[in-house]
């Protein structure tokens, strides 16, 4: 059973590692998202270890997950650009209020400044939301309520 478990815990955190890298998924916690790679990479090098028949004591299982514990963070660090933080909500669906159109910000770790964007986002679940970037000169004003709702996730000082 435990085996089982291992194996469906490293398909489905990898599934959701792979979906958010390559598809509009987006999951906006950065905690949330070293949680599912630090699940990942231990139940990863836990399979591995049953496959070939290591890792039998408590003590080779810790010091596995310690040290799959900070490759994990090392790399989170030193790759983590910051996460998307809504300033302004632009635009909200008529019919989906789970749906905006958002004015987003991050800020660079490693540099100076800040990038933005304008999105679709769609909240699916807390910590997912579908995002596609978007020009609002070409979006429908009949399905698309103007907001201009200042929002200021980024803790910028007011003017």
């Amino acid at each position: 059973m435990k085996t089982i478990t291992i194996y469906i815990l490293f398909f489905i955190t990898t599934v959701l590692l792979l979906i958010n890298r390559y598809t509009p998924l987006y999951i906006n916690n950065s905690l949330l998202h070293f949680i599912i790679l630090f699940i990942s990479a231990v139940t990863f090098t836990f399979s591995i270890g049953l496959v070939i028949g290591k890792l039998k004591t408590l003590k080779s299982r810790l010091l596995i997950v310690l040290v799959v514990g900070i490759i994990c963070f090392t790399h989170s660090f030193l790759s983590w650009g910051g996460d998307w933080k809504t300033q302004t909500i632009l635009y909200r669906n008529q019919t989906n209020d789970r749906k905006n159109i958002e004015f987003q910000m991050r800020g660079d770790r490693f540099s100076f400044g800040y990038k933005k964007r304008v999105v679709n986002r769609l909240k699916l679940l807390p910590g997912f939301d579908w995002t596609t970037d978007v020009d609002t000169a070409t979006i429908d004003h009949r399905q698309w309520k103007k907001m201009n709702l200042y929002i200021n996730e980024m803790k910028f000082a007011s003017k």
